[in-house]
């Protein structure tokens, strides 16, 4: 990592008042919002509401999880992005790292780009073929150059799903991807559209590059996941943040909504109103819904675990709540996906799959290390660093 130091301490060294671009101030009006038409989303069961009863299975092979990170170094001439993420089993240690402990100590080329880098500054054409390093993207996945006026919240996002796709690459080519494994991706396994304040012109410009870019890596994921599904591996994401997702208020399948709201809050409404048995984990679904995307359509189930035996009636928080999905197969059952589900988090104690939760706190601590290291190295402040959070 030695060269991006490098690059910080010479960006910062020509920093001067007429060279500072001023930031478009963008960075917060998209809203990443999980949503599609409701003759999108169809209900595939009678008994969509119902007891979890599934037994916990036991994975025949392998159990990894996929997650990525992101940490930021902002200063008035950089943006930089640090990304991590990685493919693990808890249960065996085995896995894949990006980026890799030899291709931070240049041992090795990195496998992936893993570094946003946004200059502050004016930059020449030339000084932008030298910023184009290796693991490092300084364009868009459509090739447009990240410039002070591109949204970063948005570019976090871009960064994050190319580095996943690249990491799905790895996995689909490597021993790792066997029949009977099983791999968890902490999130949807589509990143969903955005919405931003229509009146805002400047708003729609960044919403129509940030579409086309999504559909890019989107249609890059969907095949890289089928790929890996073709090899008899079980793929399945875990969604732990509905606050921004609205398919079920957009069918309302019992009557509860007043307009369009989260799925969370549908859940805690339906919850509440329906009374299930307390202290007993509960099921809702399968939804089916259908994406642009050919060959792209989620079956998705959501789970509402009690985190305690005994429920306060009333109480919003009795219950955490999540959802399940996987792209439309006939050779997964319900009680299969639920079951393998089941048995990484309530059979093994926990709330949500541990898998997930292990492969978190993994990515986090790679890019803190990378973060403090660069701070350490170019002599910068803990200020400059900040968390960008994502819902996705």
């Amino acid at each position: 990592m030695s060269y991006l130091s490098g690059l910080i301490n010479d960006l910062r060294k020509r920093v001067s008042v007429t060279s500072r671009l001023e930031d478009s101030g963008s960075r917060d009006l998209p809203v990443v919002f999980e949503e599609t038409p409701s003759r999108h989303v169809e209900i595939t069961s009678r008994e969509f509401i119902k007891t979890l009863n599934v037994k916990p299975l036991r994975p025949q092979g392998e159990l990894y999880a996929l997650d990525s990170s992101s940490r930021v170094v902002e200063t008035p001439y950089l943006f930089l992005g640090i990304g991590a993420g990685s493919i693990f089993s808890r249960f065996t240690g085995r896995g894949i790292d990006v980026p890799s402990p030899s291709s931070l100590l240049g041992l090795e080329k990195p496998l992936c780009r893993h570094v946003l880098l946004i200059p502050g500054i004016e930059v020449s054409e030339q000084e932008w073929l030298l910023l184009d390093m290796p693991g490092v993207m300084t364009k868009n996945p459509l090739g447009k150059p990240y410039t002070s006026s591109y949204n970063k919240q948005l570019a976090l996002g871009e960064l994050r799903l190319s580095l996943e796709n690249c990491i799905l690459s790895i996995f689909n080519s490597s021993n790792l991807a066997v029949s009977n494994n099983i791999l968890l991706v902490d999130g949807p396994l589509i990143y969903p559209k955005i919405r931003v304040f229509e009146h805002i012109e400047e708003a729609q410009v960044v919403k129509t590059i940030y579409s086309e870019s999504i559909e890019y890596l989107n249609k890059e994921r969907v095949e890289v996941l089928r790929e890996i599904m073709n090899r008899g591996v079980l793929v399945a994401g875990v969604v732990k943040r509905l606050m921004r997702s609205y398919y079920l208020s957009s069918i309302d399948p019992f009557g509860i909504a007043m307009g369009l709201v989260s799925d969370e809050t549908y859940l805690y409404t339906l919850i509440n109103t329906r009374n299930p048995e307390p202290g007993k984990p509960v099921v809702v679904g399968p939804i089916r819904v259908k994406h642009e995307i050919p060959n792209a359509p989620r079956i998705m189930w959501y789970l509402a675990i009690p985190r305690r035996l005994h429920p306060v009636p009333g109480r919003m928080g009795n219950y955490l709540v999540f959802r399940v999905e996987v792209f439309e197969s006939s050779e997964w059952s319900e009680n299969d996906i639920l079951g393998y589900i089941v048995y990484d988090s309530l059979y093994m104690g926990g709330l949500l799959p541990l898998s997930i939760l292990i492969t978190d706190k993994r990515v986090k601590k790679i890019t803190s290390s990378i973060t403090s290291y660069l701070l350490y190295t170019t002599g910068l402040s803990e200020e400059s660093t900040s968390q960008y959070i994502s819902v996705l």
